[in-house]
């Protein structure tokens, strides 16, 4: 998801005159408490794979100094201390690879083995290797900036009873003229995969910073450490931690958000600027567990949609004189009518911006767009005529959007809002700690209903439903009156809305050792996400766009500098001289997605029918043809055919998830996957087993239902599965085990071709 961008100039600062502390500043991983000693785990996690004795994450905020002065450098050193038992074969072979995470260009690891019987053996971390893939949860850190490497090292004869012991030290230097005065926060889960013992969070600061600070779900507070302070003239370090014992492992569960389910913490350092009325009485640090300010949301965002700037100047003035003609021929009738042409003209303007420019200044390259122009600079620097890289899908800048969108608007007489809301991930609106944790997207209301309109990007349709604003909260700010912000529930789309729908027909070929399939794919809604770019990775849709939305060069006359324009090269068409190669590769990317479902023995052909950018429910329609293997087994003249996997995989329960779930139940959205089935039984063949195709489960949170009826020469087989929510209490977890486990029965489910 797109990043927001700040809207004002942060007022950095040199302190004046401040001489270096009296006191000492303190070092990471001085202390290694009496916890880590232990070797004995208790009876109760006897049987479990591996125990956490105990894990220490200390973190230490020192300002640097040049002299009698302060640099506007923060030292922020990190350390890790973990200790865990192995007890079972799975527990030693996961723990034979360490992964590690280092920050700044001094990480580095200390690990090592302890035997049973007391002996220690030391692994040399120079054969550590970078590894660009993610690392298990037990690895991960709780803190990512700057220069951020990943690492993994082979155990050797890691041993069940063997306890493994490392340490892991980084640093890194936070330039507050760069960076900002508010450091990245924490937010973290105490939960665990393996039980817990014993672990500790702790937090050194030095005076002149402040700290925010919240505990949910059950998670252990932030305590002050007089004992670990240290107190000075002129200068004084402040420690605080959180100390929690005894901790049970949390099994992963599917649909589950982490900071929803567990106890977490959200947590971040402040460096409160040295003219701040708060510095200068402020002897340590302090803790602040106030909630939000909606005031600072105000603040923070509401430039967002007033940001004017030539790329913004240029995709109003192109919208705004479309809109005018097709006012002008009686094409617009309704406000709803306007908004959804002033979003494509919009996105056409844009997209023509992008892929025949040119935009001519660093300020513009990066306010137009993700990654655009990434090296036009370097390219005109060194007078190279090279084509630019292009990106198959593009976002604009959610700050262009949002000022583009209202403007253009405002220029029709209907006034659209910002919408500001927390990501459902995070939390409730009140969960909301740090302004960094907050989105924002564009709300425009006409008589018939509100839409959010997402900054879009090649392929998103007007009014498309967005996962992370799934039932979210937030705040709408106005435009038509100043200080204007009330509270608004976030859409939520239905399972009507987001349909996969796929129309199969299945013949045999005379060898009856292969199928040949004709697959059409209906798409609506979130079900699209994955595969529109694939689909239309020829970019033929430009052409579409380009001619819709064709706005004749006309005089403009001059304009004052603030209201400059670029002038683009408008034209009907889109010169794709590298479409053959894009066919290429959207036939091999859309093979790769069938080689996950099925065994696939060859992709045919690839027909776009519906590109699923425009209309109300922007569909996305596509036909394939393939022939697939291993869906047949001969048994003496007959033939065992595995009619069922044709629906493609679907979820098996593991035992423990049969028996309960721990937490609530966190869907991304609601949704209904359909397929229907025309299978044409071969001359000379009978079905048998169609029977027991037909099955119907249905409660309040889904439903599987599934129906197959002959029909002359043919089996038509009809199934629909519906996830009617995105979210549920555990205590539902039933009516999921229910028809879960119906639909996988039916995918294991066999027919008889019978010769007659």
């Amino acid at each position: 998801m797109r990043q927001v961008i700040s809207l004002y100039l942060l007022l950095l600062f040199v302190s004046a005159g401040i001489h270096p502390a009296n006191a000492q500043v303190p070092s990471s991983g001085e202390t290694i408490e009496p916890e880590f000693a232990v070797t004995a785990v208790p009876d109760k996690w006897s049987k479990e794979s591996a125990v956490v004795i105990g894990q220490k994450t200390e973190y230490i905020f020192t300002r640097l100094a040049a002299g009698k002065r302060y640099t506007t450098v923060v030292r922020i050193q990190e350390y890790v201390h973990k200790r865990i038992k192995i007890q079972d074969k799975n527990a030693q072979e996961a723990f034979s690879t360490f992964y590690y995470v280092t920050m700044g260009k001094d990480g580095k690891a200390e690990y090592q083995i302890i035997k049973a019987g007391g002996k220690r053996v030391d692994i040399d971390m120079k054969n550590a290797i970078e590894e660009e893939k993610g690392i298990p949860a037990i690895y991960k850190p709780i803190y990512y900036r700057l220069g951020i490497k990943y690492f993994k090292i082979a155990i050797p004869d890691l041993e069940v009873g063997d306890i493994i012991d490392y340490n892991l030290r980084s640093t890194i230097d936070w330039d507050m003229r760069e960076n900002g005065i508010g450091f990245t926060p924490f937010i973290f889960s105490l939960a665990n995969n393996y039980s817990t013992m014993y672990q500790q969070y702790r937090f050194v600061m030095a005076n002149g910073m402040k700290v925010k600070f919240r505990a949910f779900n059950g998670a252990s507070n932030l305590k002050m450490d007089t004992k670990a302070s240290v107190f000075g003239d002129k200068e004084s370090y402040v420690a605080y931690y959180m100390l929690d014992r005894d901790r049970e492992k949390t099994t992963e569960e599917r649909w589950s958000y982490e900071l929803r389910n567990t106890p977490s913490v959200k947590f971040r350092v402040i460096m409160l600027a040295d003219n701040d009325p708060d510095s200068k009485a402020l002897g340590m640090a302090t803790v602040d567990r106030t909630f939000i300010d909606l005031d600072d949301v105000y603040k923070r965002f509401v430039g967002a949609a007033l940001y004017r700037t030539t790329t913004v100047n240029t995709l109003v003035a192109y919208a705004t004189e479309y809109l005018a003609k097709k006012k002008a021929d009686g094409l617009l009738k309704n406000d709803d009518d306007i908004i959804r042409e002033c979003y494509y003209c919009l996105r056409k303007v844009f997209l023509e911006m992008y892929y025949k420019g040119p935009v001519h200044s660093d300020l513009e390259k990066y306010m137009t767009g993700k990654k655009l122009y990434k090296k036009i600079l370097k390219q005109q620097e060194k007078d190279e005529q090279k084509k630019e890289e292009r990106e198959d899908e593009i976002r604009i800048n959610s700050v262009v959007f949002a000022t583009s969108l209202r403007t253009a608007l405002a220029a029709q007489n209907i006034q659209s809002e910002l919408y500001v809301y927390m990501p459902r991930t995070l939390g409730t609106w009140r969960d909301a700690v740090f302004l960094e944790e907050l989105d924002f997207v564009m709300k425009v209301k006409s008589k018939r209903k509100s839409y959010f309109l997402e900054a879009f990007n090649n392929f998103d349709a007007f009014g498309s439903p967005y996962t992370y604003l799934e039932g979210s909260e937030g705040y709408s700010i106005g435009y038509d009156e100043p200080n204007k912000y009330y509270k608004t529930p976030g859409p939520l789309s239905t399972y009507q809305e987001n349909i996969s729908h796929k129309d199969y027909n299945v013949s045999f070929i005379d060898a009856m050792d292969d199928i040949n399939i004709e697959r059409t794919s209906v798409l609506t809604g979130h079900e699209k996400t994955d595969m529109i770019g694939i689909a239309n990775l020829d970019r033929d849709y430009l052409k579409k766009d380009f001619e819709k939305y064709y706005n004749p060069p006309g005089q403009k006359g001059k304009r004052k500098k603030e209201d400059e324009v670029i002038d683009i090269a408008s034209s009907t068409g889109y010169d794709n001289p590298d479409k053959e190669e894009k066919l290429k590769q959207r036939k091999e990317l859309m093979e790769k997605d069938i080689k996950n479902e099925f065994d696939l023995e060859k992709y045919g052909e690839f027909e776009l029918l519906n590109d699923g950018r425009y209309g109300d429910t922007a569909t996305l329609k596509y036909k394939e043809t393939f022939s697939l293997k291993k869906l047949l087994s001969r048994a003496g003249k007959n033939y065992i055919f595995d009619a069922g996997k044709l629906i493609g995989d679907q979820i098996k329960l593991e035992e423990k998830e049969l028996q309960g779930r721990q937490t609530d139940i966190w869907l991304s959205n609601a949704r209904t996957i359909e397929n229907n089935i025309t299978i044409n039984v071969p001359a000379g063949y009978s079905v048998e087993g169609a029977q027991d195709l037909n099955m119907s489960v249905d409660n309040e949170s889904g439903s599987f239902t599934s129906t197959a009826k002959t029909e002359g020469d043919k089996l038509v087989i009809n199934t629909r599965k519906i996830y009617k929510k995105n979210f549920d209490k555990k205590e539902l977890w039933p009516n999921y085990v229910a028809f879960l486990e119906a639909a996988y029965k039916f995918s294991q489910s066999k027919i008889v071709l019978k010769k007659k």
